[in-house]
């Protein structure tokens, strides 16, 4: 913040100099020669202005995609533009189609029976990150990444150098997976372990991702003593 400390100094010489002295300060701010504070105002609110200009430069550029021209590492596993991919689930079906994909940007939108639901997945050489989950566009096609509001903070799905427990764990990126849909080699796998503090319950869940496809297939085992349930949302075919 910029100080008034040359209006004050000012003020305090002329203080002792007489009516001339005070009218020929009065004249002065009549005539505009006296508005320091009005031009120091101006000059902060200026400043201000700027700083929040640079303050929303520096969050959209954070925010913009990064053209991916020649993909590298698990930018190898986007899902392509126009992929549909179907998925079954038990006696249920799930739908995953790529609305948009701009630079290492993937948007999805995922149908289950009448819900859907729009996300958006950011790729680069060693994480995958979803930076946009939304439920409220149920129904509406004409939407965009550049569109939609991004979360408070990415949820990271993939990463390649994390080893923390409870969160997912990159465990073979050179797998071969068979499904309905077909055999897939090169297939990437994750896997997340939580242990319940309040049971003996313990809940695998496990993920598998093909180049050029990206989510294929999840399993989820949860143990409890002898009791064990075990699921699978499994790729049927894809288009």
């Amino acid at each position: 913040m910029k100080k008034f400390s040359g209006l004050l100094l000012s003020a305090v010489i002329l203080g002792g100099c007489g009516t001339a002295v005070t009218d020929s300060a009065e004249d002065a701010n009549v005539n505009g020669t006296g508005g320091t504070e009005s031009t120091e105002t101006e000059a902060t609110e200026t400043e201000a202005t700027e700083t929040e200009a640079t303050e929303t430069e520096v969050e959209s550029s954070e925010n913009d995609p990064i053209e991916v021209t020649d993909p590298t590492g698990l930018q190898l596993y986007m899902p392509e533009m126009g992929l549909v991919k179907n998925f079954q689930v038990e006696d249920y079906e799930i739908t995953r189609e790529v609305l948009e994909v701009s630079g290492n940007k993937v948007l999805e939108e995922i149908t289950f029976g009448d819900a859907a639901t729009v996300e958006v997945t950011e790729w680069t050489e060693t994480t995958m990150n979803m930076v946009i989950e939304t439920a409220e566009l149920e129904g509406e096609r004409d939407i965009s990444i550049e569109g939609l509001v991004p979360m408070d903070g990415p949820v990271v799905m993939i990463d390649e150098e994390n080893n923390t427990e409870g969160e997912w764990i990159m465990t073979s990126k050179d797998a071969t997976l068979e499904t309905e849909a077909g055999t897939f080699e090169d297939v990437l796998i994750v896997q997340q372990v939580l242990k319940s503090e309040a049971s003996d319950q313990v809940m695998t869940n496990t993920r598998y991702f093909a180049p050029g496809l990206g989510f294929i297939q999840e399993e989820s085992v949860v143990e409890n003593g002898a009791d064990k349930q075990e699921s699978i949302i499994g790729l049927v075919s894809y288009e």
